[in-house]
């Protein structure tokens, strides 16, 4: 009796195109799952960051550093507003390891960079 209520649940489940948590933790089962994507523009603030970064940028902090809203994982949004920013699309540039690996150098040495502002401005929040 079970089985049968089980298939039927399963039936009504894919004829509604509903997905049992059964199934959508399945595809997690040999690899670790993809973290829960925030809401659009959820946890990303705009600050005015001076020179030699300059400008608007839109950023949230990641793993305890701060990540700037970007489309390619390599150059930051200048000038856009949070609300301009379509967040599907978004592969953050983090400061730190990721940052050194697109530009050469953390964000983190130079006092003024972005990276060392926000990171500043998280840690007396």
């Amino acid at each position: 009796m079970v089985a049968k209520i089980s298939m039927m649940a399963g039936a009504v489940v894919l004829a509604l195109g509903l997905m049992s948590p059964v199934v959508a933790n399945a595809v997690c089962i040999d690899e670790p799952c993809p973290p829960p994507r925030p809401a659009a523009g959820a946890g990303w603030k705009a600050a005015n960051f001076p020179a030699p970064n300059g400008g608007v940028v839109a950023y949230r902090i990641m793993g305890g550093n701060p990540a700037c809203a970007s489309y390619d994982g390599r150059n930051c949004l200048w000038g856009m507003k949070v609300s301009q920013i379509d967040f599907n699309r978004v592969h953050p540039l983090v400061c730190g390891a990721n940052h050194r690996a697109q530009w050469g150098v953390t964000g983190y040495e130079d006092r003024r960079h972005w990276c060392n502002l926000a990171r500043r401005v998280v840690s007396m929040d």
